[in-house]
């Protein structure tokens, strides 16, 4: 039954998919952004049930800004409809990404995290994690090692900026409200540089902050992650960008 779900995911994102470029075609069509809307409902209620979490807030996201794009609270402009073009991409990616085991509970950790240290392994995904908050920044550091990725952190937007000009990071998660340097500005910074053009940006957005998502993807921020979700979405958006490690 789960396998036949995440088939109709797959089908779903790319039914979203066709939706998004017919919209590109005629941006001003009602019917077009009704069904773009649909479809985003339908994928976000698959999802839900195939554990996709990060794929259903996603699709949530999308279906409200298209019925902000309805009431005329924004206009559907040819950027906004390629940010929603980069959103179907990786829904359609999550939806053919393998299920992954359930994240093991937040005290366990850490034991798991030493026991694996000491064990000899394979070359593993580098992550930077950015955030003023020592209890945030612990908090994801965590959940990624204990997924198998090795994980860095920066306390600011600028000490992060030296630890991508390293060149040994495979992916940036940032929080956005930092000092010295933002995690918005810390993402046009990575994007301008053309060594770090594909290099995958993490934003962690608050929750009911749609305005934020839409900053981070007009910065060139690759997706998003909601704070508080952590345990459902970080490490499945990570690995949908990334890939999943062997842990």
């Amino acid at each position: 039954m789960l396998e036949l779900l995440r088939v109709q995911a797959q089908t779903q994102a790319q039914l979203l998919t066709n939706c998004v470029i017919a919209l590109a075609r005629d941006p001003l069509s009602p019917d077009q952004l009704n069904a773009c809307a649909s479809a985003a409902r339908s994928f976000e209620a698959t999802a839900h049930m195939v554990g996709l979490e990060a794929g259903a807030e996603l699709a949530r996201s999308m279906e409200e800004c298209l019925a902000a794009v309805r009431r005329g609270d924004i206009e559907l402009q040819q950027q906004l409809i390629g940010m929603m073009l980069q959103a179907v991409d990786l829904l359609d990616s999550m939806a053919k990404l393998p299920r992954t085991t359930p994240i093991a509970p937040l005290p366990h950790l850490t034991a798991v995290a030493e026991r694996t240290e000491t064990q000899p392994s394979k070359h593993k995904p580098v992550i930077l994690v950015v955030d003023d908050s020592m209890e945030v920044r612990e908090l994801e550091r965590k959940l990624l090692r204990f997924r198998g990725y090795d994980v860095v952190t920066a306390a600011d937007g600028l000490e992060a900026w030296y630890a991508v000009l390293s060149g040994n990071i495979d992916l940036v998660l940032t929080d956005i409200d930092m000092p010295l340097l933002d995690g918005i500005q810390l993402t046009r910074r990575i994007r301008k540089d053309p060594r770090f053009k594909k290099l995958p940006v993490l934003i962690a957005c608050d929750k009911d902050n749609v305005q934020q998502r839409w900053r981070g993807f007009d910065a060139g921020a690759t997706y998003y992650v909601i704070k508080g979700t952590f345990h459902d979405t970080l490490v499945e958006a990570v690995a949908t960008r990334i890939g999943p490690t062997e842990f």
